[in-house]
C-alpha cells in the first residue's frame, strides 16, 4: 500500500527544493564595503604598526580589490614630514595594523572599467563630459549611494596617469561590478606588473580557470598564448653590406699642362 504525502507537506518539500536549487544557482555577489569595512584601490598596499605615535613599516602588503574591517577611528599621523590620515584595519587572515586612509574607500562597490576608456563628467549630465577617462581595467570604487544610477560616482588610482580621483562622475554602463571581471582584471593586472614568467602564467592560468566568463577573457588568453609563445628568431642574420665600399672610380687627375702663349713659334 502506497502512503501519499498530505499536501501541505508536499508543498514544504517542493518550496525547500526550489530555494535549495536557487541556492546553488546564485553566482558570488559584488564585493560591497558597508560603514565599518573599506575596499582597497591600490596594488600593495603598505600595512604598518603604531607605537608612540610612529609608523613602523611591516613586511606585509595589502591587495588591491581586498575588503578590510576598520577598526577603529582614523588618527593623523606625522609620515615624511607630513601629516596624513590613517586608519587601523584588520584583515581575514587575522593580521592588522594601519593604512592610509586615502587608499581604501568605506560605504563603495568593488568595480571595474569595462570599456576602452570611461569618459569623466563634471556633473551628472550628458552635456558635462569632459576630455578626460578612465582607462579600460581600472579598478573603481562605487560610492555605495549612487550605485545603480545612470551617472555614479567613484574613487580610484588610475596607474597609468599615476593620480587618485575622487568621486568623479562615470556612466553607470560602461562599469562592471561583476566579480567574475573584477578579479579577472585583477589578475591581469599582477601578471603585467610582475617580471617572472612563472609567476605571470600562474596569474593569467588561475584567471582563466575560476573566471571563464568574465568579459575579459580574451585579453587573458591572448596574454597566456604570448607568454607560451617560443621566441622567435630572427629571420635572417643581419647581412653584410652588398658590396664594399667603393674607391673614387679614377684617381685624381693631374692638372692638364698649359695651352702654349699666342704668337709662339712653331
Amino acid at each position: 500500500m502506497r502512503h501519499r504525502l498530505p499536501a501541505a507537506a508536499l508543498c514544504t518539500v517542493l518550496t525547500l527544493l526550489s530555494c535549495q536549487q536557487k541556492q546553488e544557482h546564485t553566482g558570488p555577489q559584488a564585493i560591497v564595503a558597508d560603514a565599518k569595512n573599506a575596499v582597497v584601490i591600490v596594488g600593495g598596499l603598505l600595512l604598518y604598526n603604531l607605537a608612540g605615535g610612529a609608523l613602523t613599516a611591516t613586511k606585509e602588503t595589502i591587495p588591491i580589490g581586498e575588503k578590510v574591517a576598520i577598526v577603529g577611528p582614523s588618527q593623523k599621523i606625522t609620515q615624511g614630514g607630513k601629516e596624513r590620515e590613517f586608519l587601523h584595519v584588520k584583515r581575514d587572515s587575522g593580521s592588522d595594523g594601519w593604512v592610509r586612509a586615502d587608499l581604501v574607500v568605506s560605504k563603495a562597490i568593488l568595480a571595474v572599467i569595462a570599456t576602452d576608456n570611461s569618459v569623466i563628467y563634471s556633473a551628472e549630465s550628458n552635456s558635462a563630459a569632459t576630455t578626460e577617462s578612465i582607462p579600460r581595467m581600472t579598478i573603481v570604487a562605487i560610492h555605495s549611494e549612487t550605485g545603480g544610477m545612470p551617472f555614479i560616482r567613484v574613487t580610484c588610482y588610475d596607474p597609468a596617469a599615476k593620480i587618485m580621483l575622487r568621486n568623479v562622475a562615470l556612466r553607470n554602463e560602461g562599469v562592471s561590478a561583476k566579480p567574475s571581471d573584477v578579479q579577472a582584471a585583477i589578475l591581469l593586472q599582477l601578471a603585467r606588473a610582475s617580471k617572472s614568467p612563472k609567476q605571470q602564467k600562474a596569474f593569467l592560468t588561475s584567471a582563466i580557470k575560476d573566471y571563464p566568463d568574465s568579459i575579459f577573457l580574451p585579453d587573458l588568453q591572448s596574454a597566456l598564448d604570448a607568454l607560451s609563445a617560443p621566441p622567435q628568431a630572427d629571420s635572417a642574420p643581419p647581412q653584410a653590406d652588398s658590396a664594399p665600399p667603393q674607391a673614387d672610380s679614377a684617381p685624381p687627375q693631374a692638372p692638364a699642362p698649359a695651352a702654349p702663349a699666342s704668337g709662339s713659334s712653331q
